[in-house]
Formats: structure tokens, sequence, C-alpha cells
């Protein structure tokens, strides 16, 4: 028999890849929102804020639309050069849809407007987010990894797994049982020695074919 050797199928190394560089890019980005994007659009919008709330108006008055056709909010906002927060905003409709009635008391402007648009809560969720998505990276590149370094060859004595904890051979005068049954249709294969039992599987490793048909050659299937 020829010696078989497989090695990692480039696809699947490649579409792993590409979701850790997504999970990556999204870790950059949640780090940045709560480090810079965050803060910055608190300090950016609170001298505005703070001017707003010291003005006589109820919720209802700031997203009044009646008059202009533009609510007092977003246009005391873009004079500013600033597009009103979507938080305030829509706290400020919400209640008057509902008929809520914070909609109708100038305290309550007051303490909304006054309030950082994104909180101490709001920030440490984008870093918890941000560890959480650089966490499933590493997980996701460790798992290429781990495929990358492992090795199944086949010759007339034996199958031999190498795998980075280590070399296991496998004797095909030990082989008991394969157990084709999701072969054909997932391209798994579970071979059972003596020594235990093996897994092929195409979708991670190339080469896995020829390899697996040797072995459904050397008994009968499951």
């Amino acid at each position: 028999m020829e010696t078989m050797t497989t090695s990692v199928n480039k696809e699947y190394a490649l579409r792993f890849l590409g979701v850790a560089l997504l999970f990556a890019g999204f870790a950059g980005w949640f780090l940045y929102d709560g480090a810079i994007g965050y803060p910055e659009r608190n300090a950016a919008v609170a001298p505005v804020a703070e001017a707003l709330a010291a003005r006589d108006l109820t919720p209802a008055d700031w997203v009044n639309t009646a008059k202009t056709g533009t609510a007092p909010l977003t246009e005391a906002f873009r004079k500013a050069g600033l597009e009103p927060p979507a938080k305030i905003a829509d706290t400020f409709t919400s209640w008057v849809r509902a008929e809520d009635p914070r909609a109708h008391r100038t305290e309550e402007a007051r303490q909304t407007l006054l309030r950082p648009v994104y909180g101490e809560e709001d920030i440490r969720a984008q870093f918890v987010s941000a560890v959480v998505a650089l966490l499933a990276a590493l997980g996701l590149l460790v798992l290429v990894a781990l495929r990358f370094l492992t090795r199944h060859t086949l010759d007339d004595a034996a199958l031999t797994v190498s795998t980075p904890l280590g070399t296991r051979r496998y004797p095909l005068t030990s082989l008991e049982r394969v157990d084709d049954t999701q072969w054909e249709k997932r391209g798994i294969l579970k071979a059972t020695f003596a020594e235990g039992t093996v897994t092929l599987d195409v979708w991670h490793h190339a080469g896995m074919r020829p390899l697996g048909n040797a072995l459904r050659e050397r008994l009968p299937h499951a």
C-alpha cells in the first residue's frame, strides 16, 4: 500500500480564519467605542444638553413637531453641529406615545438631558464585548492550529495519528470495526482499534477520503 498522509483542509482553514478575523474586527470596534467613541460622544453632547436642561421645557415640548415640523430637541442639537442623541429623543417620544405623566414634567426632561448618553454600564459592556469577541477569535485560531498540526498517516502496518500532544500508532492488525454510516453523506468515519477509536473527517483534513476508503476495505462496514 502506498503511504497516505493528510493535511489541513484549506477551505476549512480559510473559513475559520475568516470568522476569526471578523471576531477580531468586532473586538477592535467594541474596544474603540468603550475607550474613545463613547467618551467622546458624551463630551460633545454634555455642554449642549446642559444648556437645554436650563430651559423650562417638558419632554413633550422637546419632541413636538407641530410648530416648525422639526422637534426643538433636533433643532437645538443640529445648531450645535450634532445629531440629537437617539437615547434622549427615543425616551421622550416613548413617554409621549404611552401618555406617561413624565412627558409633561420639566424635571424629568432636565434629568434625562443631564444624564450621560453612554453611562458606565454602557462603556463597561463594550469592554466585556471586546474581551468575548477576542476570546472567540483566539479560540478559532487555536482550533485551526490544532487541525493544522494534526496528521494522519496510513501505511501497510498501521494508522499513525500525530497531534501537538503526541503521536499514537494504531496497528492495522488490531482494527476491529469501521463505522462508515456517515461517510458518504458527511465524510465522517470511525475506525475502532484495540488501542482506541479514531474519527476521520474529510472537512477538517485534505487527503482523508482515500485514507478512509483504504480503511473501509480492511473490514466489513459497521
